[in-house]
């Protein structure tokens, strides 16, 4: 894939700073060009905005900081102020803090006659949380991506006033408070309804908890030339639907079930049936041709009942635990297959550890390892290093602090940095769940899934999306696409089943059941539909 051209980049805001000085220096494209189409973008979302609520009285709140975010923000009150807008202007900063483009927007603003307001330490902020009141729409200006640290003082309560009695939240850009490189948000932050960001989405508003400030994320171009995109190179990414469409393995007039892919499953134990059968089920509601499910003999009809498509093998076992004697048994399964899946359902037996350790040493196939296999895999991760063939790994933040022997704190802080440097470390695909699930690949280059909703916090939903990992690979897709595309599917499949039921009492069958509408939608690259949960990114 070649990644700077085809994707979706998602930057800091250093790097947003690099494309703008390309625009402005190289190609000559005047900074307060840049500027004024940011605000028309903002404007179009206001108008939406009050057009879908005709009942409202078109008063809108903008709340400005001192820098280029704030020259959009007067940049904006302008041209409302123009259309016939009731537009009240507060500045947390003196007019002797702005410069440039900030200050020549200013003062075109001010010449307007705009109501414009200071705020500052000395400011009573009951005349603030009335204006707030009186306004059916606060637009945040305060601060831009530059944004580093924590928001203290007279600003901290600004903040805490727009967030507690707006009625609507829209920020410029980013919502003041988010650190754009990182998503971190260490102290108090606007928590918009909406954020219309421009030409492309920052990390920070991709990641947690900065999503969840971010609100809608609407992305918007402003005239920069893709030659200054470009000028850039990133190794984060946002998946979008045209990519996972160009990795979706098209299907042949002549196929047939063994063109489609054999997938082995390796899984099972007493109690523990539940996962292998969804990992089967997934594969095969992703496409698969084949399963092959290797799981306790003594489980054996439960396999066959819950998921009748599948081949079924008994292996030995020790108290209801496949027994890693097995291992050849697995082997000689895996060499009919295209792909593995190992580890759903194997219990956390010291006796996995071997298994796992024998598998690693005789099959030359790409595997996907969950669950139980990446528990016993972290006694020793120099074992990633004997597989022969592609690898990925589908760790939740538990399973990832057992592996690294890192605080799951610090990784939930750190997502983007700790994929990506055990991907490279292992020489593995990582794809760190969660929420806005991380994809690394080895070569440190990484995708954010917008996908998914709270509801498939459930049991069984990672078993799902291994079993759909697997069933691209075995369709001839390398890991890192299967997996990329994969997180994808299932969290569109999961957005499916909550637009039908809702986000309370969702399973991981719900998700499975959806896999093949969410294909569908994708191969059709339809993206907008109904009842998907709100505050998802949108092109």
């Amino acid at each position: 894939m070649g990644k700077q051209e085809m994707f979706v980049k998602a930057v800091t805001g250093a790097q947003m700073g690099e494309i703008d000085k390309y625009s402005i220096e190289k190609l000559c494209i005047p900074g307060i060009v840049l500027m004024e189409n940011a605000a028309l973008q903002i404007v179009k979302h206001v108008d939406s905005y009050f057009k879908e609520k005709p009942e409202l009285q078109n008063n809108v709140l903008i709340v400005s900081g001192k820098g280029n975010n704030a020259g959009d923000a007067f940049a904006v009150a302008r041209h409302l102020i123009v259309k016939g807008y009731e537009v009240q202007l507060v500045c947390l900063f003196d007019k002797v803090f702005l410069s440039g483009d900030a200050l020549l927007n200013f003062v075109i603003t001010e010449k307007l006659g705009a109501h414009i307001g200071f705020f500052n330490e000395t400011s009573p902020i009951t005349e603030l949380k009335n204006e707030i009141c009186k306004s059916e729409l606060v637009i945040d200006g305060i601060f831009g991506t530059g944004f580093r640290g924590q928001v203290k003082g007279y600003i901290a309560d600004v903040i805490q006033s727009i967030n507690n009695y707006s009625k609507y939240i829209l920020s410029i850009d980013i919502a003041s408070g988010i650190e754009s490189a990182t998503g971190k948000v260490p102290g108090d932050c606007i928590r918009a309804d909406k954020t219309v960001t421009f030409e492309l989405p920052k990390i920070g508003q991709l990641v947690y908890p900065g999503a969840e400030y971010t609100g809608q994320l609407a992305v918007e171009g402003i005239g920069m030339p893709a030659e200054a995109v470009d000028s850039i190179k990133a190794d984060t990414f946002l998946t979008e639907p045209g990519l996972i469409n160009k990795i979706i393995p098209k299907r042949g007039a002549g196929f047939n079930k063994g063109s489609c892919g054999k997938v082995a499953v390796v899984t099972g134990s007493q109690g523990m049936a539940g996962s292998g059968c969804l990992t089967s089920r997934a594969a095969l509601r992703t496409g698969s041709g084949l399963v092959y499910i290797a799981a306790p003999k003594s489980l054996m009809n439960i396999y066959q009942s819950v998921v009748p498509e599948a081949v079924c093998t008994g292996l030995e076992e020790q108290d209801g635990i496949v027994s890693p004697d097995s291992a050849e048994t697995i082997i000689n399964i895996m060499k009919k297959c295209h792909v593995a899946v190992v580890g759903p359902g194997l219990s956390s037996s010291r006796s996995i550890y071997y298994l796992v350790n024998n598998i690693a040493d005789q099959t030359d196939l790409p595997v996907v390892l969950d669950a139980d296999a990446l528990n016993a895999l972290s006694a020793d991760t120099s074992i990633f290093g004997k597989f022969k063939n592609e690898v990925v790994i589908t760790p939740h933040p538990g399973e990832m602090s057992r592996l690294t022997g890192l605080e799951i704190n610090y990784i939930q802080e750190n997502r983007l940095e700790v994929a990506r440097k055990y991907s490279r470390l292992w020489g593995v695909t990582v794809v760190l769940k969660g929420a806005g699930t991380i994809i690394a690949d080895r070569d440190g280059s990484a995708f954010i899934n917008p996908t998914g909703n709270p509801g498939m916090a459930t049991a069984g939903s990672g078993d799902s999306l291994a079993g759909i990992i697997a069933s691209l690979v075995g369709q001839s897709t390398n890991g890192f696409e299967a997996a990329v595309a994969g997180v994808y599917l299932h969290g569109m499949a999961g957005d499916l089943a909550a637009c039908e039921k809702g986000e309370y009492g969702l399973t991981a069958s719900d998700i499975v059941d959806n896999i093949p509408y969410a294909i569908k939608k994708v191969m059709n690259l339809i993206t907008d539909f109904s009842g998907i949960t709100p505050k998802k990114p949108y092109y």
